[in-house]
């Protein structure tokens, strides 16, 4: 044994000196070929591949006729079908609306974070419980929240005397979209205010101090420093939800089914129901590029507002007088006083300074206030998560009364007792295991180097690749989802584990390859050139020095890839049928348990499935909220 090590360590001896006498872009272009490669061989053709796909007439419903129309499906078939282009506006509607009220209780729920007070630890992780939870089973959530039969919407207001009846919330089409909208903002604010509460650390306490040394009250100083240093990350924020609103289907597959009627159709149902119940993959693929073309759209509006954002930032000439000249502007604005004294001022410059805020709140008061509104906030986030958890343990009978008559001491377990003892649960949570872990290590190994090379080295082509990997995470899951179906049942890979990673592992690499660089590049070269001057290797001190001081950001990425792919559910949804079964795939089908005929699951049974299905997540969110929001926002944000 001690023979065979010492001629591995020679092997890896030789290796690193061949390495050693590569040039510094040989060497970059050779660490980072496996990961870039692969971006090639499994991103790029599904990518591809479902353009022209869209050129094709394919009905596998019908028959296995495939005939080629080129854009007979553009110019034909789409301008003929109402119900596609009523669901084009009706997507972007609700991106919009989604938006208009994500941005505003994001921002709100920021500038909470942002103050230091007592608590804020237990309030930053209550923020992003919501973000852990798959959409999926927030649809589940909200749909059991406005259940006419057992929800807590309709027994609070009947409680309260508010109303009589129980309303069918979900069947009312203005009530289903407000319910969406509620529940896609849930889901979306923890994000966006991460994001927003990195652009808020940047702003300098001395505007602030300045500010209140000449008397401007709370909101002269958000409306005048806050807003216009936050303008450009809020504008770009905005951008992001309404790319993300774009595609959303999972919450509104459990939540509303696309209804009632047609209300919440959204383009990304259609192209699901087109491709995997109608087996129409040609027309689902033309859908699939009108889709497409939505995000490609926005996301050159979002980059286009980043390369501006950049080219404005003016060089700092010196740190300290340019924070006083901004401190000084500052209190210009918000008491009006004129830059030159011995200056006449007319009487239309007059009238152009800030009014003086007549609302002025005592500190007290302001205190109260603050805290009844992280209060709201905290309810918004958690309430919630309790009410599931507290309905996976009621019967059916508690639940049903209006209001609930529940039970503290006798706790009902029949739910949770189910599921753990069903051989179905028990296979979907080692694939759902399996996926997410196999997943993270492979997606790690392969971007740490290529993120490595496109942090340290001048690679040829290196804007180029850096515009692909931007280009790569606006590219929805839905264009890949019917190319990867295709060639996996050639390849004969569908229903497998192997399959799951795969996909997850092409979705999530342009991504983290990204993140990884931002991270990387905040390792001072200085520590690697010391390293070498000490006589490491090139390997050594990637491996000693560069990866040990980048690890909080590379746990930070590897944290995140475990909680999206346990709560990926689309190609989950594809992919999987008996032997590959996500758990976030079969809590969507829990009616599989033997019910009578056409009765709804019971509420508790469904409740602790969704418990069941986020518990892992939301641990990791306990455990580890520091570092999310630190790949949140370097990674990301400095992005």
């Amino acid at each position: 044994m001690a023979a065979g090590a010492a001629t591995i360590g020679r092997g890896a001896g030789r290796i690193s000196r061949r390495l050693d006498r590569l040039s510094e872009r040989k060497f970059a272009l050779l660490v980072s070929i496996p990961g870039l490669l692969l971006l090639a061989a499994i991103v790029a053709p599904p990518i591809l591949s479902v353009f022209g796909l869209s050129l094709f007439r394919i009905e596998l419903a019908k028959d296995e006729f495939v005939r080629f129309v080129g854009l007979n499906n553009y110019l034909t078939r789409l301008p003929h079908d109402q119900e596609i282009l009523d669901a084009i506006p009706r997507t972007v509607v609700l991106a919009a609306l989604t938006t208009a009220v994500t941005l505003p209780l994001a921002l709100v729920t920021a500038l909470v974070l942002n103050r230091g007070f007592r608590g804020s630890s237990i309030f930053f992780m209550a923020v992003l419980l919501p973000w852990a939870i798959a959409s999926v089973v927030a649809g589940i959530f909200w749909r059991i929240i406005f259940d006419t039969h057992f929800g807590i919407a309709n027994g609070i207001l009947i409680g309260f005397g508010l109303i009589q009846d129980p309303v069918n919330w979900l069947q009312n089409t203005g009530q289903a979209v407000t319910i969406a909208i509620i529940a896609q903002a849930w889901r979306g604010v923890p994000l966006l205010a991460v994001l927003l509460l990195a652009a808020l650390k940047t702003i300098p306490g001395t505007l602030y101090r300045a500010a209140k040394m000449d008397g401007a009250t709370s909101w002269e100083s958000f409306r005048f420093i806050t807003l216009p240093a936050i303008r450009p990350t809020l504008i770009i924020v905005g951008i992001l939800q309404v790319i993300i609103g774009l595609q959303v289907f999972d919450l509104l597959y459990t939540l509303t089914n696309g209804g009632p009627g047609r209300s919440t159709y959204v383009l990304i149902y259609a192209i699901f129901e087109l491709a995997f119940q109608n087996l129409s993959f040609g027309y689902a693929s033309t859908v699939t590029v009108v889709l497409f073309g939505l995000i490609v759209l926005f996301s050159l509006l979002f980059l286009l507002v980043q390369v501006r954002r950049r080219r404005d930032r003016a060089p700092a000439i010196d740190e300290d007088s340019e924070l006083a000249a901004s401190a000084m502007q500052t209190s210009l604005r918000l008491t009006g006083v004129p830059r030159a004294l011995a200056e006449p001022r007319s009487r239309s410059e007059a009238d152009e300074r800030p009014r003086r805020s007549l609302i002025r709140v005592s500190p007290r008061a302001g205190r109260v206030l603050f805290g009844v509104g992280a209060g709201l906030l905290l309810f918004y986030f958690v309430a919630p998560i309790i009410w599931i958890i507290v309905t996976s343990l009621q019967t059916d009978e508690a639940l049903s009364h209006m209001p609930p008559h529940l039970s503290v001491t006798s706790l009902w377990l029949d739910g949770y007792t189910r599921i753990i003892q069903d051989v179905h649960w028990q296979g979907s949570l080692v694939v759902s295991l399996l996926n997410a872990v196999l997943t993270t290590l492979f997606v790690i190994v392969l971007a740490s180097p290529a993120a490595y090379a496109l942090a340290r080295f001048q690679l040829p082509g290196k804007r180029i690749v850096l515009s692909i990997l931007i280009f790569m995470q606006m590219v929805p899951a839905i264009v890949m989802a019917i190319p990867v179906l295709k060639i996996f049942q050639i390849l004969g890979l569908t229903d497998t584990v192997a399959a799951l990673v795969i996909v997850n592992v092409a979705f999530w690499l342009p991504l983290v390859t990204w993140l990884l660089r931002n991270f990387f590049s905040e390792v001072p070269i200085a520590l690697e050139r010391a390293a070498r001057i000490d006589g490491c290797s090139r390997l050594g001190t990637l491996f000693r020095v560069t990866v040990p001081a980048a690890r909080p950001g590379i746990a930070a990425a590897a944290i995140l890839i475990l909680i999206g792919t346990w709560n990926e559910f689309l190609f989950a949804v594809i992919l999987g049928n008996r032997n590959a079964v996500t758990i976030t795939r079969l809590v969507t089908v829990i009616t599989s348990f033997p019910f009578r005929l056409n009765e709804s699951p019971p509420p508790d049974l469904l409740a602790a499935g969704g418990i069941v299905a986020v518990i892992p997540c939301l641990v990791l969110v306990l455990l580890f909220h520091r570092r999310i929001i630190t790949g949140l926002t370097e990674g990301l944000v400095k992005g």
